[in-house]
């Protein structure tokens, strides 16, 4: 199957480095949710005052907290800030997927798995994705970057389970059995699309709805 080029213009991430970063962050749909809330009447530097000395994310140690504050903090800084405004207030669905492009937004491979391969089946109309897709996908990035190249075996299958994990959380597919995923078409509202075309951030709509 031919993969889908990228577009050459208006798309955000296209400098961003490939990172294994996201081998031990989750989606934190609810964490991400809350602080965007938090965000509405306090500053990011409140924000995490108050995230750190009440451990709102629940989390064993301070390392560990105020390592998510600072993913959940690069992903909301990289959504337009008329999106983190509405978060809080959006369906579940919805704010799910504005969760999950806040990750795709900081994340190169995760944007590229989404783009070139669930968009791609999406716009194909296959209806389900199998392991083979996305480990052909992650040789694909082996042979054009040494960087994805040089991770090693078990950081290579954490990803894959990672961003899996991801797609599964936001809707965008549900498990069929071990080996196979049944896609999802999902539904990006009007706002939605309205703010990430205005914001020249269309290539996340085409990632999540195989449409140009």
């Amino acid at each position: 199957m031919a993969v889908r080029s990228m577009p050459d213009h208006g798309n955000p991430i296209q400098d961003m480095k490939y990172s294994a970063g996201n081998v031990s962050n989750l989606l934190w749909y609810v964490e991400t949710r809350e602080t965007a809330r938090l965000l509405q009447k306090r500053t990011m530097e409140e924000t995490l005052h108050l995230v750190m000395e009440e451990n709102l994310y629940q989390q064993r140690s301070r390392t560990r907290l105020l390592r998510e504050f600072q993913c959940i903090r690069k992903r909301l800084e990289a959504l337009p800030e008329s999106l983190v405004k509405s978060l809080p207030e959006m369906d579940i669905n919805t704010s799910k997927l504005v969760v999950l492009i806040g990750a795709m937004a900081t994340d190169r491979l995760l944007f590229e798995l989404l783009y070139e391969v669930y968009g791609d089946h999406l716009r194909l109309g296959i209806e389900a994705l199998r392991n083979t897709d996305i480990l052909l996908f992650f040789q694909r990035k082996a042979e054009q970057s040494a960087v994805v190249a040089g991770w090693s075996q078990s950081a290579i299958q954490k990803l894959k389970q990672t961003y899996v994990k991801y797609m599964l959380e936001a809707g965008l597919i549900s498990n069929v059995d071990k080996y196979t995923k049944r896609i999802h078409r999902i539904y990006v509202s009007p706002e939605v699309k309205n703010i990430l075309s205005d914001e020249d951030m269309e290539v996340f709509l085409y990632a999540l709805t195989g449409e140009r």
